[in-house]
């Protein structure tokens, strides 16, 4: 089940700080059955990179009480087509459902400042930030290539039937929109014993030798 959640609206914060100060404009409302809630921050544009490619900006991350959750998504608008692009950041492993459980949370935020129509893509970390997920990815890639190295093209078709596809339709297909071309930056493979180094308390047993990884999953969509 999702949380129920409630929004805050800020000018400025400290990403880093577990104590978030409250600013003059902020407005706050908050969940009588829980303290969590999502702050929305506008992010400037950066004039090196981002102004005449992006049109806006914003941030948004999750508090518990006085404390920030290790979770934050940065929307973002083009400026030559207005596609929205989210990308989803942390830094310890989570599982991939609680990942699209927190982003589905936030949309009606997103969607007061960007068009959902025009979601482009999603940006996640590698497939090991996502034990789940990654279980089940390593599993069905030995099962079809062993530990063969394959094109760009080949681990697109394998990511477009795979289980982790099916969990992507199932989310996208409220918003109208559908799984186009999965890429994975920097793919490579890591050995199991390897895996603790991510995940120090995990029963790494049913993974395969060899585990696939990269440097970030982007996934790009199209409508339905």
């Amino acid at each position: 089940m999702f949380l129920k959640l409630t929004l805050i609206l800020t000018i400025t914060f400290g990403l880093n700080s577990c104590n978030q100060e409250v600013q003059p404009n902020t407005q706050r409302e908050k969940s009588p059955q829980n303290d969590t809630i999502i702050v929305k921050h506008k992010n400037e544009l950066n004039k090196s990179y981002e102004v005449g490619l992006i049109t806006k900006s914003s941030t948004y991350y999750w508090l518990v009480g006085k404390d920030t959750l290790d979770f934050l998504i940065d929307a973002k608008e083009n400026e030559k087509d207005s596609a929205l692009d989210l990308y989803i950041y942390h830094n310890k492993p989570i599982l991939f459902t609680t990942a699209l459980s927190r982003i589905n949370d936030c949309l009606k935020y997103i969607k007061e400042d960007f068009s959902l129509s025009k979601l482009n893509s999603f940006y996640f970390k590698n497939p090991i930030f996502y034990f789940d997920l990654e279980k089940e990815l390593s599993a069905e890639y030995d099962r079809a290539f062993g530990k063969k190295d394959i094109s760009n093209d080949k681990l697109n078709q394998f990511l477009l039937n795979s289980e982790l596809n099916k969990q992507l339709e199932n989310f996208l297909s409220p918003l109208g929109k559908k799984t186009k071309q999965y890429n994975i930056e920097k793919f490579h493979f890591i050995e199991r014993k390897n895996l603790s180094y991510y995940q120090p308390n995990a029963d790494t047993t049913a993974f395969p030798e060899f585990i696939i990884n990269g440097g970030g999953m982007d996934v790009r969509l199209e409508k339905k």
